[in-house]
């Protein structure tokens, strides 16, 4: 199996879950835990169709800077239509393990559901630690993918489904581990905190789903379920047990600094 590359079809499912109220609100609860102050400058590592850093920049006001880094082009071009340089906010190609701005060029680091997808997060870890100052915050946010609890007719269906949704992580468990990392590279942890996106009916607009289809294009590809369970389940969920609707998965927010 292999980790899930965001190429223009699965950025587009995924721009569909980036757009969902479940997800802003847990944008804006994000914002709130780093207490961002006007005048600072901020690099939002992975930053998507660039949801996040408008609402920062929101935060920073004209003296701020924000700055975002995402290897997709696809949501690096949705992020710039919707934003003008000349506002303080820009956006270009950047690798989480190979940033380039100099050394200390940033008061805070924002990055969010992008550690768990990389080979490498301490080497990821060390050069956002190497671009902040000292004294200088870092905002995670990491699933622990175990932590999904999803209601269906068919329990063991869903266990095969979720156990191959895994893979399209490269740790799909990062959260127990990373207080430890941040430690180890240079961060003391000042905050933590558990984000719960929780959809106890079915609606089409929630997370759950808009992940649906991502999950379904997932699985199918990546073998150990054919296309007709894989429909079984959509069905399931989408159709004759929607009525019985039930899903929960929590997120850790690790608001740390610099030392």
């Amino acid at each position: 199996m292999t980790v899930l590359k965001y190429n223009d079809e699965a950025s587009k499912r995924l721009l569909a879950v980036y757009t969902t109220p479940d997800v802003d609100a847990q944008r804006q609860e994000f914002i709130n835990g780093i207490k961002l102050r006007p005048g600072e400058k901020v690099l939002d590592v992975g930053s998507g169709p660039g949801f996040l850093a408008r609402s920062i920049k929101d935060k920073v006001g004209t003296q701020g800077l924000v700055h975002g880094v995402d290897v997709s082009e696809f949501m690096l071009n949705i992020a710039k239509s919707k934003s003008d340089e000349k506002d303080g906010i820009e956006f270009s190609y950047g690798d989480a393990t190979d940033l380039k701005f100099p050394d200390e060029s940033f008061d805070t680091i924002t990055c969010t559901q992008v550690l768990e997808y990389l080979n490498d997060v301490d080497k990821a870890l060390k050069e956002f630690n190497r671009v902040l100052r000292k004294g200088g915050k870092i905002a995670l946010l990491d699933t622990d993918w175990d932590s999904i609890v999803w209601h269906s007719s068919n329990p063991q269906r869903m266990k095969q489904v979720l156990k191959i949704w895994e893979a399209h992580a490269s740790d799909p468990f990062l959260p127990r581990t990373l207080s430890q990392r941040m430690d180890k590279t240079g961060f003391k942890v000042i905050a933590q905190k558990i984000f719960t996106i929780y959809n106890p009916i079915y609606k089409e607009e929630t997370y759950s789903n808009r992940m649906i289809d991502l999950i379904t294009t997932f699985v199918i590809e990546n073998g150990g379920i054919n296309h007709e369970e894989a429909l079984a389940w959509v069905n399931d969920l989408r159709g004759i047990y929607k009525n019985s609707y039930f899903f929960s998965l929590n997120r850790y927010f690790f608001l740390g600094r610099k030392i």
